[in-house]
Formats: structure tokens, C-alpha cells, sequence
């Protein structure tokens, strides 16, 4: 996502009769549990990180005093220390907690009998603390690796031996698969004069007789909910007959139907600049959405109007949703050019667990334009597109681990003498990996080529690259045709190359640093494979704050031959 926007937050202000006496606490004597996570664990509260002026000191209710030490002699326990002293005091300066850790238990075996492999569903290793949290996630582990297989029939015993005087823990686990459990029938329970079964059966991402498997019934869930249809969903699995489970499902349409939003935000391409949003859910039924979206700033005008409507047609299972997309947008001092476009695009599109495909017709007015008029072109362009897409991240948001494809495909047919025909491609592999010292690799690689058979192509179809997405050294689309390792053209390209690496490191709590570098190559060479060996190298670090919506992100990269190329990039959302 390339925009940030500025949330306007209300806030209601109420008085309160009860004042709270809060005071400072401080911990003393602990070593291996650290003060952090004492504080968090009373709920303890600091004044934010960029509030330098305030002393950074936690403060508790002064009610809570009477219950520190029940408190944290049960979390000692839970952390493995059964043997911990914790005693506290009052003092002029605040609550003074004093702890004496003393001996943790340490887990001294793990022995398991089972028919499945468990090894990568076991948290705890012998030699380690036992934390009562590690115990309970290895369990939750095992029964979400049980339902993901198959197996809803298992006989299961997972138990925790702990020898307080010789600090010692065994863990025995025992597990019999038994046999495999199957979907049974669906069942849509819910009445609609609204909303047809067909709407609903064709977000499943299983059928009846296919292998259970947990991960299918969340699928299920998440594309229904990308309806935006429906208050309240529910699909019910609990029951069993002969190692067969039904599904029921039970809904409650959307009531709140009309929804707008405005903001106000700042992106490092279009600057400052303003939105508003309108859109009706489930409109007139079958989850279809009308949607109204209009973007204004400074350099970038956008209006554009869809209109959705979920599975028009199926072959077999796989169905087809349409989706209609017209509008007019406008941009200003980003190129050598300027650009208004009218366009109109139809696609039929197949979103399943993995797959994401689309095939299209796009007809456009471009008028390539400056300011002095000494440049006007107008073009009219029809052409069919194709988008394939392979996902198997296991985020759309942040993934820590996963492969991704992207194809797109677009072919301009010469409808008469003066037209423009042409085939433009573009290609995108990501690999993302994290090992267990929680540091993601990425990389992105993108090839792109135009192929122009007759007549001129407009500039703005060409490839250019900078920003976010491509080299983090240079603004928005600033590259066009590499000349050298620091000279650049204004014009844009035929052949298009670019790959991304970065690490993501663990800073403090969801703060994240990175490392990344960014090679970008764009040639006028025209055909598939005609690349040329000039490359521009970009290195950086940047920030990430973890968000419940992404990270969000600031990137600072410079040109590896020229220190004094550089460029800042913000950004909510990943790119990997």
C-alpha cells in the first residue's frame, strides 16, 4: 500500500468520580525475568517511547499493592521457578519488590510415542526452563497439526511430571492417529431472499468427501468475509458421524451497508494529498458492492467507480466473479510528460486459497502531454489482459515465510491503420524465509518487457522504476533507461529487471530494523529477452513498526556509487 493516511480519531472525554492513586514500582533481585515483562505482567505504565521529556518510570494503581506478591509468586511458577521469593514494601519513592528467583525447574526428558511425526509441533527441549506456556502451546501445536492432517479421532495424552526437590520435569507424550476424518455434508441453515446458497458454497474452500483439515475451514471463513456481506458467520463442525464432519452454516447479512471515509495523509511520490471513499455493501443482495473512490493531490487526480458481483458463472467448481472498473486519473510533474487517462476495464476473476486468476478487456483514452504543448499525443487503446497469481505465504499482511508468483500480460490489438499493437509482460517471484533467530530474508525479483508491432506505444506504458516497490535510492518512477551505475534517462523503457534483497531483524518488542539492497536495470532494447548490463545499485536500512495492518515502514536508500542519490520512502503495508 502505497499511501498513508492520517486517521481522524474522536475522542470522548468523561469525568470520574473515583480518582486513581498511582505510584511508581521498582523490582529488585530479579535476573532471568526480566523488568519488562514484570511490568507487563501487572499491567504496569510508562509514558510512550517519544515522550522523552517524561522519566520513563512504570506506575501501578496503589490498590493493587495487597495482591504483588499472590501475583507474581503464580507467574514465578508458571516461568518455572517454584522455589521463588517474592516479598514487597512501601517506600517514599514507591512499591519496592524484592525477588529471589532461586532454582528453575528444568525439563530432563521428553519421551514420546505417536504415529506422527511431531517434531516440528514441540516447543520444549530438554535442557530448557519448563514454562507452563510452553507446555500448553506444544498441546495446542499437536491438536492444530491433528485437524490440519485429518485426524478429529485421535487418542491423545500429553502430561507434565515435575520433581520439585530435584528440579526436574519429564514430558511424556502419547498419541495414536487413528483414522483419517472426511467433510461431510454442507448445510446452509440460514434463510435469504437476499443472499443464494450458490453465493456462499462458492467461498468454500472444501467439499463434501475432501480430507478434513482446519486451515480449509479458516480459508472458508476469510473469503466469505472479504464479502464484506455479513455481520455474523458461522461455520459449525463440531459434530461427527463416522469419522464424518458436517458443516453448518449460519449468517446474519450486513445491516450497516453504506460506508465513507476521508482522510488527509502524505506519501513520498504524491506528497500531501486528500481521499474519499464511498461504498455500498451487499448491494441489493448476493454480496455485489458499488464503490465510489476519489484521490486529489498535487501531482495525482483519480476518480474511479466498481461495481462487483460475485460468481456470475461456474465451470464444475470453479466459479467466476465480474468486476467493473471506469474512471479518470491525472497525473502531474512525476515524469517528463504529463498524462490524463479515461479508462474502462471488465474482469472475470477466480480467487481461490492459493490461486488468483483474472482475464480481462481494457479500452483507455491516454493523452500524453507538457506544458508548453510542445508535446500532445492522444491514444486509444482496446487490448485483452490476463493476471495470474500463486501465493503460498502464510500472510497476506506481514509474512515471515512463503513463495509468491505474479504474471501479467497485456495485448494491444490494432483495430485500425493508426492504432497501436503491442504485447507487454511483466513477471514477480518473492521468497521470503525466517529462521528461528527471528530474522526475515526476502527477495523480489521483477522482469518486464514490451514487444511494439505497430505504431508508437505511449510513454506511460513503458517501464520505469524508484520508490517503495522497485530502488528505495530514487523517488516514484524517477529511473527510466539506465545509462551507467549513476546516470539515468527521463524516458521510459522496453526491457524492465529488478531484484530486492533485505533482512528483517528483531529490534525492540514490534520494532524491526532492516538492511536491503535494490538493483534496477531498464533498457530500449525491444523483445522478451533483450536485456542490456546496465545496472544502478541501491543499498539501505529502514525502520518497521508492526501494526495490526502491516508494518509500517521507513526505508532510506542511496545509490551504492553515489552517496549523494538518495531518497526516504513511507510506507503501510510490506512489499514482500
Amino acid at each position: 500500500m502505497r499511501y498513508i493516511f492520517i486517521l481522524l480519531l474522536s475522542l470522548s472525554l468523561s469525568a470520574k468520580n473515583d480518582k486513581v492513586t498511582l505510584v511508581p514500582i521498582f523490582f529488585e533481585g530479579n535476573k532471568i525475568i526480566s523488568t519488562s515483562d514484570l511490568e507487563e505482567v501487572i499491567g504496569a505504565k510508562k509514558p510512550p517511547f517519544y515522550a522523552f521529556w517524561k522519566e520513563r518510570i512504570a506506575k501501578i494503581p496503589l490498590k493493587m499493592y495487597n495482591k504483588l506478591n499472590v501475583t507474581f509468586t503464580l507467574f514465578y511458577k508458571n516461568e518455572g521457578f517454584y522455589d521463588a521469593n517474592i516479598s514487597s514494601r512501601k517506600e517514599n519513592r514507591g512499591i519496592i519488590v524484592k525477588i529471589k528467583e532461586n532454582r528453575p525447574i528444568i525439563i530432563a526428558d521428553i519421551i514420546i510415542n505417536s504415529d506422527l511425526d511431531l517434531s516440528e509441533d514441540i516447543t520444549l527441549n530438554i535442557g530448557e526452563r519448563f514454562r507452563a506456556k510452553d507446555f500448553t502451546e506444544t498441546k495446542k501445536n499437536i491438536h492444530k497439526r491433528l485437524l490440519t492432517e485429518g485426524y478429529c479421532s485421535p487418542e491423545l495424552s500429553t502430561k507434565a511430571y515435575l520433581d520439585i526437590e530435584k528440579y526436574e520435569a519429564y514430558i511424556k507424550i502419547d498419541l495414536k492417529k487413528k483414522k483419517l476424518c472426511h467433510f461431510g455434508k454442507v448445510t446452509i441453515k440460514t434463510k435469504s431472499k437476499t443472499m443464494d446458497n450458490d453465493i456462499i458454497l462458492s467461498r468454500l474452500r472444501f467439499e463434501e468427501g475432501d480430507v478434513f483439515n482446519i486451515e480449509k475451514i479458516k480459508e472458508s471463513y476469510d473469503a466469505l468475509y472479504r464479502l464484506e456481506a455479513f455481520d455474523q458467520l458461522n461455520l459449525d463442525y463440531s459434530k461427527k458421524l463416522y469419522n464424518k464432519k458436517p458443516v453448518d452454516i449460519k449468517y446474519k447479512e450486513v445491516s450497516k451497508k453504506i460506508h465513507t471515509r476521508m482522510g488527509l495523509g502524505y506519501a513520498t511520490d504524491l506528497k500531501f494529498q486528500g481521499r474519499f471513499y464511498w461504498e455500498y455493501r451487499n448491494y441489493h443482495g448476493n454480496g455485489k458492492k458499488l464503490v465510489f473512490d476519489t484521490l486529489l493531490s498535487k501531482d495525482q487526480k483519480r476518480v474511479e467507480n466498481r461495481f462487483f458481483v460475485p460468481y456470475v458463472y461456474s465451470i464444475k467448481n470453479y466459479y467466476l466473479d465480474f468486476l467493473n472498473s471506469v474512471g479518470y486519473s491525472e497525473e502531474r510533474d512525476i515524469h517528463n510528460f504529463d498524462e490524463r487517462v479515461f479508462f474502462e476495464k471488465f474482469y472475470l476473476i477466480h480467487a481461490g486459497s492459493e490461486w488468483y486468476n483474472s482475464i480481462g478487456f481494457g479500452v483507455e483514452q491516454r493523452e500524453i502531454f507538457n506544458a508548453s504543448q510542445i508535446l500532445n499525443d492522444h491514444f486509444f487503446l482496446i487490448y485483452p489482459f490476463i493476471k495470474l497469481i500463486y501465493d503460498k505465504r502464510d500472510s497476506k499482511l506481514n509474512p515471515k515465510n512463503g513463495f509468491y508468483f505474479a504474471h501479467d500480460m497485456e495485448y494491444g490489438i490494432q483495430y485500425s491503420p493508426d492504432s497501436t499493437s503491442y504485447l507487454k509482460y511483466k513477471d514477480e517471484v518473492r521468497l521470503i524465509y525466517t529462521p528461528r533467530w527471528d530474522i526475515t530474508l526476502s527477495s523480489v525479483g521483477r522482469i518486464g518487457a514490451i514487444s511494439l508491432y505497430k505504431n508508437r506505444i505511449p510513454e506511460s506504458k513503458k517501464f520505469f522504476a524508484g520508490g517503495a516497490f522497485t530502488n528505495r535510492g530514487y523517488g516514484y518512477d524517477r529511473l527510466g533507461i539506465i545509462e551507467s551505475q549513476t546516470e539515468y534517462s527521463e524516458l521510459g523503457g522496453f526491457t524492465f529487471a529488478n531484484l530486492s534483497l533485505e533482512a528483517n531483524f528483531p529490534l525492540y518488542k514490534s520494532f524491526r530494523g532492516a538492511l536491503f539492497t535494490d538493483n534496477t536495470m531498464i533498457s530500449d532494447n525491444q523483445g522478451i529477452w533483450e536485456f542490456s548490463n546496465r545496472v544502478i545499485t541501491s543499498v539501505g536500512f529502514g525502520f518497521r513498526y508492526e501494526t495490526p495492518i502491516g508494518p509500517f515502514k521507513i526505508d532510506l536508500g542511496m545509490n551504492l556509487h553515489d552517496k549523494t542519490q538518495r531518497a526516504v520512502h513511507f510506507q503501510v503495508g510490506q512489499s514482500f
